[in-house]
Formats: C-alpha cells, sequence, structure tokens
C-alpha cells in the first residue's frame, strides 16, 4: 500500500474513532450531579474543550493565524457546532434520547450528503446509498427497545441539529485543508463558547464544582469534545463527506452498547438487530469504501 492509499485508508478509522468518543456523552451526562442541564451540558463541552485544544496547541507553538483563514466559513462552521450542540441536548429534553438520538444523528447522512452534494459539488459514492439505508434500518431497531415519546418541538429541534452538525461538516472541510486540525476545532470550540456564555448565567452551574462535576466537566470536554472532534477532522481530511457521516453512525452503536453494559440496560432482540445493522454500515464504507475513494478525488493532507 502506498502512502497516499494509507492516508485514505486511515481516514474512516480516526472517524469510528472519534464516534466512539462522542458515544460516550450519553452515559457522561445520565451519571452527571443532581441539577446538571442539558443547555450546560452543551456549553461546557464547548468551554472545556476549547481551553484543552488550543491549551495543546500552544505548548505545540501550534497556535493558528486567524489571518489566513477564511473568517466566513470559520464562523459559519463555529455556528454550526454551537447550534448542534443546543438544539440537540435540547431535543434530546422534548423527545427523549430515543427519538431525539435517531433523528439527530440518523438524518445527519442524508442531510449532509444532499448538503455536500449542492455546495461541495461532492456526489456520493455507490456504497453510501446502501451502508446509509443499512444504517437507518439500524437505528430505527434501536428505537423499538422500549417506549418512546414523541414530541414535535423536539423532534423538528433534532432535525435542527443535524442540519447544524452537518453545516460544521461541509465548512469543517473548507477549513482544514492545509491546516492543524486541533487549531481548528480550538477556535471554532471557542466562538461557540463566548456565545454560550449567557447560559451559564442562566441556568444552575454549582453543581460544576463538586468533585463529581469536576470530572463530568473535563470528560465531556477533554474526551467527547477535543479529541472525538479532532480525530473527527484530521479522519476528514481524507474522506468523502458523505461517507464521513455515515461512519458517525458508530456513535448511537457505542452508545447503546454503554447502556446495556454499563447502565444496565436491558438487551432485546430488537437492539441486537439495530447494532448488528449499524456496525455492518461501518464496515461496508471502512472496508470497501476506500475502493470507491478515487471517484470522489479525496484531497491530500
Amino acid at each position: 500500500m502506498s502512502p497516499k492509499q494509507a492516508l485514505i485508508a486511515r481516514g474512516p478509522l480516526l472517524i469510528i474513532l472519534s464516534g466512539l468518543c462522542f458515544s460516550t456523552t450519553g452515559t457522561t451526562q445520565a451519571l452527571s450531579p443532581e441539577g446538571a442541564t442539558p443547555m450546560v451540558i452543551g456549553a461546557l463541552r464547548l468551554l472545556v474543550g476549547s481551553a484543552a485544544l488550543l491549551g495543546w496547541c500552544a505548548i505545540g507553538k501550534r497556535l493558528p493565524n486567524l489571518h489566513t483563514w477564511p473568517l466566513g466559513k470559520t464562523f459559519l462552521a463555529a455556528m454550526g457546532v454551537l447550534g448542534y450542540q443546543l438544539s440537540f441536548f435540547m431535543a434530546l429534553k422534548y423527545t427523549g434520547v430515543a427519538v431525539g438520538t435517531v433523528v439527530g444523528i440518523g438524518a445527519t447522512p442524508i442531510i449532509g450528503g444532499l448538503m455536500a452534494w449542492i455546495f461541495l459539488k461532492e456526489k456520493p459514492i455507490k456504497i453510501w446509498y446502501p451502508a446509509t439505508a443499512l444504517a437507518l434500518v439500524g437505528l430505527g431497531l434501536l428505537t423499538l427497545t422500549g417506549e418512546i415519546s414523541i414530541n414535535p418541538i423536539g423532534l423538528l429541534l433534532a432535525l435542527a441539529a443535524a442540519t447544524f452538525y452537518s453545516i460544521y461538516i461541509i465548512s469543517g472541510k473548507v477549513i482544514i485543508q492545509g491546516r492543524d486540525a486541533d487549531a481548528v476545532m480550538g477556535v471554532l470550540f471557542g466562538i461557540g463558547a463566548i456565545f454560550c456564555i449567557p447560559v451559564f448565567i442562566i441556568f444552575p452551574t454549582s453543581w460544576i464544582f463538586t468533585g463529581k462535576g469536576v470530572i463530568i466537566a473535563l470528560h465531556l470536554g477533554i474526551i467527547t469534545a477535543a479529541l472525538a472532534y479532532a480525530l473527527y477532522l484530521a479522519g476528514l481530511r481524507t474522506t468523502n463527506t458523505s461517507t464521513a457521516v455515515t461512519l458517525t453512525l458508530v456513535e448511537p452503536l457505542a452508545a447503546a452498547s454503554w447502556g446495556i453494559f454499563l447502565l444496565g440496560e436491558p438487551m432485546t432482540v430488537n437492539s441486537i438487530l439495530g447494532i448488528v445493522a449499524i456496525l455492518a454500515s461501518t464496515v461496508l464504507l471502512s472496508v470497501l469504501g476506500d475502493k470507491f475513494e478515487k471517484k470522489a478525488k479525496p484531497t491530500d493532507a
């Protein structure tokens, strides 16, 4: 395998690893101290994540020079990150984890793939269609593992989250080219954190300053935000956008596993079938996806 082929093949693996980091968010929220709210949890991810990433860049003397950045796309990507945080966690509050996660994450491959097609002229590779369909079937099966509360406002918020996430992906793919992934996410998180200042004023924050609260905040910022997004953007360098957004469906797969093995949630036939379907989808894209990437013309890092 040539260095170029190895670089392209590594992209899907980095995105899958980022999904595993993302997947611990729900479990972390479930274990948060009393008084923790979705809005503050989302804001903490941005604040701590930004500090971690920019601090790491400062140590490595990799702080970004914003004068050379496309400011419009940078601001748009930051608003995508911010909008996703607030709308996704609020969606979970209104419609529950099952429906909110399925709509918010499950709609992303469709919305993201279509937006990439329209704005980046990046047509999905052929394997994307069956892989995405298979993953969405798996997500649907996971929702049938228990009672579901459907709320129209929650559904709209979840769709908004999918749209914001797609905006971040589209804008981020342009910004990341030729730039350090950690620096890019540090800037995007930092801009988002500035706009989140009112959240810390309006909602209770005393729980953050407890021992458990500090651990939760650090995990949210470093693992589920800084590391997860940095891995994702690094993988996005050499991965077709529609493939990338579908590979992130490993997140609900892993999240379901954490719920079963760490939180003691019951395993049903539907949950098993759903996990298998999503796993099959990620295998299709990670193993066969690189064979179709030539048509997508990925950009070298």
